[in-house]
């Protein structure tokens, strides 16, 4: 039997390294200045005001000390593949299954996030054509009654043109990485030249007055009849357009020279977003009073037709779109690694981590996001998931900032490995700041949650969010015993996973 597996390794298809450190640039800008920029921004002045920009601010230290986690992790031999907190939460503590249930939570998270990405795509489509719920229940098969059945969240036209945009990066996906790569450069580099034409100009048209007073709602949270208000209250919320970021972790089998490249790009990547995000909603802010920005649905183009020429908002809404699309490019890219890594290790069906010969992707991981994604658009039923998606954001990256305290005592051989070393009191310092942060927000993202629960009718209440992971896990849990169950009889050494594998300290293959 051990020579047969042997044989079937020796056989076996991997994924191939081509994502250069420009595509991987690429990838975290894509990704971070995404949907949260132009759709976040305006929506929470009506929670904390003229504040936003200093609210991106007091965040970028929690990101930055929750990436140093990632940025070891991935020069250690564990930077070679995909997985992610997976592999890095595993092999610390020997437990597949702890490392399991935190990426299970986060796959869940990337499929919701394509969901809502694609749709806010369509969204701002309208800007360019707002008729295009009626023009296309004229066009299609039965689009009428389609019409009446979809009239909004999504609506047909939105749920439309968020099928082809997902099917349109699918395609991109599955012909290889480096398709996937060089479509994503080229998109980012369409987004920065949209926001350096929003603000460099908007910068000498900013009116400081707008930013008085800076918290109109006061500094900390409190709840009113319009929800919650006040500039901690915003904090939550707003660390949205950070999430994502640790993507890049994902992209380890597939970027040269990964142990080296990407813990920097990690850094680096972080650092120019949180100037993007400071600059964009300054702008934004001076520009236009907090009142009008909250009220619209297009907060960036609004703002830059206060300044710029007629063709201003719309090439600042190309740049929106460019930035949906470089996310939900990179969001659709992910979720297909995670799962492909599940396979790969036996704890989840080993069919999902099937590699196409020809153009070596995760072709079968990428068809079950595609189907899933597609399902919960056409039943509106994503709504759940991003409820799921916030608070399993949080607990990943405290699980994963618990995790990098406890390697240089548990794993000392692993982390000698590293090729980015910190002191090891360095390490709990920043470690305790990052999960003392993601506690933070977790409890009071779970407390609002009860909090609304309870003000509505007993017959209205569905499932709370703590409810809803719960059952997630239940259900990861039942698949993971599955496929560990069929893993120990087929002989297959989940020993070696936790041990040999790294120890080997293997460098990057082709």
């Amino acid at each position: 039997m051990a020579e047969a597996r042997l044989s079937m390794e020796s056989r076996k298809v991997e994924l191939k390294r081509e994502l250069t450190k420009i595509e991987s640039y690429a990838t975290i800008i894509g990704i971070l200045v995404g949907s949260g920029i132009f759709v976040v921004t305006g929506k929470s002045g009506a929670i904390a005001g003229p504040s936003i920009p200093l609210a991106y601010l007091v965040l970028a230290p929690v990101v930055l000390v929750t990436a140093v986690a990632y940025s070891v992790y991935l020069s250690t031999p564990l930077g070679t593949r995909p997985g992610g907190e997976y592999l890095h939460i595993s092999r610390t503590t020997r437990s597949l299954y702890l490392g399991f249930v935190t990426l299970w939570l986060k796959w869940l998270s990337y499929i919701g996030a394509l969901v809502i990405l694609s749709v806010s795509l369509a969204q701002y489509l309208k800007f360019f054509y707002p008729g295009m719920d009626q023009w296309f229940a004229r066009v299609l098969p039965f689009g009428e009654s389609l019409g009446r059945r979809y009239t909004g969240d999504p609506s047909l036209g939105e749920a439309v043109i968020a099928t082809s945009a997902l099917l349109f990066f699918f395609v991109f996906n599955l012909l290889g990485v480096k398709f996937y790569g060089w479509l994503q450069t080229v998109m980012v580099i369409v987004k920065c030249l949209a926001i350096v034409v929003l603000v460099v100009p908007g910068l000498f048209a900013i009116d400081w007055k707008n930013f008085s007073p800076l918290f109109p709602y006061g500094f900390w949270a409190h709840s009113t009849s319009d929800g919650d208000k006040g500039f901690m209250a915003v904090l939550a919320p707003l660390f949205f357009a950070y999430a994502g970021f640790e993507s890049l972790a994902q992209t380890a089998g597939e970027t040269k020279d990964s142990r080296t490249s990407l813990p920097m790009i990690f850094i680096n990547g972080v650092l120019i977003s949180m100037v993007m995000f400071f600059l964009m909603s300054l702008v934004a802010f001076g520009v236009v009073p907090h009142e009008e920005l909250a009220r619209s649905s297009f907060a960036m183009s609004d703002a830059a037709a206060r300044y710029l020429p007629w063709w201003g908002g719309a090439v600042v809404t190309i740049g929106a779109l460019m930035a949906f699309s470089t996310c939900l490019n990179a969001t659709l890219f992910v979720p297909a690694r995670i799962l492909y890594v599940f396979g790969e290790d036996r704890i989840l069906p080993q069919w999902l981590g099937r590699v196409s010969e020809r153009f070596r992707t995760p072709w079968v991981s990428l068809v079950v996001n595609a189907v899933i994604a597609l399902v919960l658009l056409w039943t509106k039923s994503f709504g759940y998931v991003l409820d799921i998606a916030i608070v399993g954001m949080f607990l990943v990256y405290a699980m994963h900032s618990a995790s990098l305290m406890l390697l240089p005592f548990v794993r000392p051989a692993l982390y000698q490995k590293a090729r980015v070393r910190l002191n090891p009191a360095l390490l709990v310092v920043l470690g305790l700041v990052s999960l003392a942060s993601m506690i933070y927000l977790t409890v009071v993202t779970i407390g609002r949650d009860i909090s609304r629960h309870q003000a509505l009718p007993a017959n209205e209440r569905g499932l709370a969010i703590w409810q809803l992971l719960l059952v997630w896990v239940a259900i990861g849990t039942i698949f993971y015993a599955i496929a560990r169950w069929e893993g120990r009889r087929s002989g297959f050494d989940y020993n070696r996973l936790l041990t040999e594998e790294w120890a080997q300290d293997k460098e990057e293959g082709k």
